[in-house]
């Protein structure tokens, strides 16, 4: 069963879930365990626009084992929580920016829906949508989908980024994301723009084309969007890799995911919504691997400024 290990260096949690090892890798549709009316296949019939799960071979969840022989400063806990899946359509072929826009809203009416439901679970912390879109990404299975964890804690990097909301609320009383969304609004990092919606490369990515989705309305999770942000929202993530796709001439791999408020954490008002993408080609056929600098420093290197990158992304042709 998964567990929870703290590492006394770092001060964080690590998961350790072998059960994972046993989870099928494919990219056609041939024992494609999502697609539906499949040998195996985990999804329901094929009379649904958007499906969802739990994962069969989950990263959280379940009771958990004691651990003897703890060291100096080590301690261990139960992974609890949840891991679904989320199924973008029957269809093993067709992908994000392929789907009818309704069927984009609908999707993200699910992560609405199915975050308020999680989040009403006391053993999650905090609600994490995602995407690995792509096998350099880190997708196993070829068939469109995306997932949701659901937390036993706070991850290390939304912790980090509350410290510093906290920190900025309490120097000038505001919140930091509304002030950094007002001075990328029409700037030369803005991609696009829709509704209240804002898209732009944030001044520090960690991925060359990395682009940031922030409402302008003040919110802190996707249970807080009205139906109109959530229209606006599908839209604009649409657009957003439509633009990643052309801007090589080919389906950039990425990792969608969706940052917002971790409960109880961060108490209301203090977080701000935002949808991040982080694409892996730094140019045409060229993977941005995570070498030595961003591996085992932590320290990430740009081959490019985020300025041009955001020029180019604007160029593309939809």
């Amino acid at each position: 069963m998964s567990h929870l290990r703290f590492d006394p260096l770092s001060g964080e949690w690590v998961t350790v879930s072998p059960r994972r090892l046993g989870r099928p890798v494919t990219a056609s549709a041939e024992g494609c365990p999502f697609c539906p009316g499949g040998e195996g296949s985990e999804a329901p019939d094929p009379d649904w626009d958007v499906a969802v799960f739990d994962n069969r071979f989950p990263s959280y969840g379940g009771p958990g084992e004691p651990l003897p022989g703890l060291g100096p400063g080590y301690a261990a806990a139960p992974a609890g929580g949840r891991a679904e899946i989320v199924l973008y359509s029957p269809r093993h072929d067709v992908h994000l920016p392929d789907l009818p826009e309704g069927k984009v809203r609908l999707l993200v009416e699910v992560w609405r829906h199915r975050t308020e439901v999680l989040e009403a679970d006391p053993a999650v912390a905090c609600v994490f949508v995602f995407e690995n879109r792509g096998r350099d990404a880190g997708q196993t299975i070829g068939h469109p989908h995306g997932q949701i964890y659901g937390y036993p804690l706070v991850p290390p990097r939304l912790a980090r980024e509350l410290e510093r909301l906290r920190e900025h609320r309490l120097r000038h009383g505001a919140c930091l994301v509304c002030a950094i969304r007002a001075h990328e609004a029409g700037g030369p990092r803005q991609v696009d723009r829709e509704g209240g919606w804002l898209a732009f490369v944030p001044f520090a990515p960690r991925f060359p084309s990395e682009v940031h989705l922030v409402p302008e309305r003040h919110v802190g999770e996707l249970a807080g969007l009205g139906d109109e942000e959530v229209a606006d929202l599908a839209r604009l993530l649409q657009r957003t890799v439509r633009r990643y796709d052309g801007l090589y001439g080919a389906p950039m791999p990425y990792v969608m995911a969706v940052y917002q408020r971790p409960r109880p954490a961060a108490p209301e008002g203090l977080w701000h919504l935002r949808v991040a993408f982080h694409p892996f080609l730094r140019a045409p056929g060229r993977l941005k691997y995570l070498a030595g600098s961003e591996s085992a420093a932590g320290a990430f290197l740009l081959d490019a400024s985020p300025e041009d990158m955001a020029q180019a992304l604007r160029a593309v042709r939809l």
